[in-house]
């Protein structure tokens, strides 16, 4: 199976994953109550320089574009894009729950999709100098801030 395939694989059984009692951060992924976020690809550490950083942000942008289109394809229509940028300012002094709360801190933007009640989405997490770029997915029953 390629790893679209995988990464397909891994965003549907999200979506009919029953989410735990408690919280369960694990790494880069988590799971809640009322939401789950996995990593479909992780940059290697140490691919940092401004060159390596390009390259595999290009590869997760062309892998989230290809599972978007296979998405769409299946019958979950086309995704919004949604951007993250100024969603805590909009938040203001109320706490974002998770997984909006680390989403907006790591991912500029989102292809975000309503379905059975639940959001799903895929974005490149940045989570800061020295860390590896992610393609992450997730799905929560929480609307976007």
């Amino acid at each position: 199976m390629s790893g679209t395939a995988q990464h397909l694989d891994t965003i549907e059984s999200l979506c009919a994953l029953p989410f735990p009692e408690t919280n369960s951060p694990l790494g880069y992924e988590s799971s809640g109550p009322r939401h789950h976020l996995v990593t479909l690809l992780l940059a290697p550490m140490g691919s940092e320089g401004e060159a390596t950083h390009a390259v595999f942000e290009d590869q997760f942008d062309s892998e989230r574009e290809a599972l978007s289109l296979l998405l769409t394809v299946r019958g979950w229509g086309p995704p919004d894009r949604f951007a993250l940028a100024g969603a805590a300012l909009r938040a203001g002094d109320a706490p974002l729950p998770a997984p909006w709360d680390h989403l907006v801190q790591t991912v500029p933007d989102l292809h975000l999709w309503r379905r059975a009640g639940r959001w799903t989405g895929i974005g490149t997490a940045h989570h800061g100098p020295g860390l590896p770029l992610a393609l992450i997915a997730f799905t929560t029953t929480e609307d976007p801030p």
